[in-house]
């Protein structure tokens, strides 16, 4: 999936480095362990549609780069985004399609979604 930052397309890549970057935004500390909750936290940031979980997401997906854009670009990418189509919806279900798809990263999607599926079932 490609984004424009900055008047650049990027590339962003849903591998190793993202999921690193995510744990380090997403983490929780259980007794003094600390545990990286990236994928599934900024899965379900996208379901709420938090605009900060674009943020971290695309900040994350660009991690690859040499060049890596600052997090004031992606923010005005996103603004510009919303502007230009008239809302973040589209980007938000993008972005889930996109994680769903990594190889890395799509049997953590199932699990928490066939989760959620249950959760909604009982209530």
């Amino acid at each position: 999936m490609e984004f424009k930052i900055n008047e650049k397309d990027h590339q962003l890549s849903f591998g190793m480095k993202c999921i690193n970057e995510l744990d380090k935004r997403y983490s929780v500390d259980y007794q003094g362990l600390k545990f990286g909750m990236g994928v599934n936290m900024s899965y379900m940031a996208l379901n709420m549609m938090n605009p900060t979980a674009l943020l971290n997401i695309i900040s994350a997906a660009t991690a690859h780069e040499k060049n890596k854009p600052t997090d004031d670009q992606i923010e005005q990418a996103i603004v510009d985004y919303a502007e230009e189509h008239q809302g973040l919806e589209t980007l938000f279900n993008d972005l889930k399609g996109e994680l769903g798809k990594s190889p890395l990263m799509k049997d953590t999607i199932k699990k928490f979604e066939n989760e959620a599926k249950v959760q909604n079932a009982t209530e």
